[in-house]
């Protein structure tokens, strides 16, 4: 009895090394939004960030696939808060030490900065007839939520 529960142990461990790699790409390389960067009445430029790069349209000041650029890292750490908070949300329910509800609420919340990302251009596009999607790529989100489904936790968790 004791071998098996210490190759269901190693399996689970195994498990949860596989969900931590998972998630640490998800959060750190998958791109987590679009941001609008301008309109001149012909052209939209757009923008598609991921925490430790970017790649930025040909007008802008620091253009095409920038990585750990000290000026991008300032404004994407904060943009990406909200993930970073995700991925480690999601270990802890897997591991049992949190809840759904929980790493389901904070899930949600890394969409909240990209769509306020697209509130504040959408009076521009409206007055301009052009419309584009900027806001969230959810990549990262439906990542989460795939483990979540996948790797319950063995034991039931405590509410907070």
């Amino acid at each position: 009895m004791s071998e098996k529960v210490i190759k269901g142990e190693k399996a689970w461990r195994l498990l949860d090394r596989w969900a931590e790699l998972v998630m640490a790409v998800a959060t750190l390389v998958l791109p987590f939004m679009t941001i609008f960067y301008g309109l001149d009445g012909q052209s939209i430029y757009v923008a598609i960030t991921a925490l430790f790069w970017a790649i930025f349209p040909p007008v802008a000041p620091a253009s095409g696939f920038q990585i750990l650029d000290g000026y991008w890292l300032q404004g994407s750490l904060p943009l990406g808060f909200f993930n970073i908070v995700y991925a480690f949300q999601v270990m802890r329910y897997i591991r049992g030490k949190s809840g759904k509800w929980k790493t389901l609420a904070v899930g949600v919340m890394t969409l909240v900065v990209p769509l306020i990302a697209f509130l504040s251009v959408l009076p521009r596009m409206i007055s301009r007839a052009v419309f584009v999607y900027i806001g969230p790529i959810p990549i990262q989100l439906v990542i989460g939520l795939l483990l979540i489904h996948l790797l319950p936790p063995e034991e039931p968790t405590k509410p907070w």
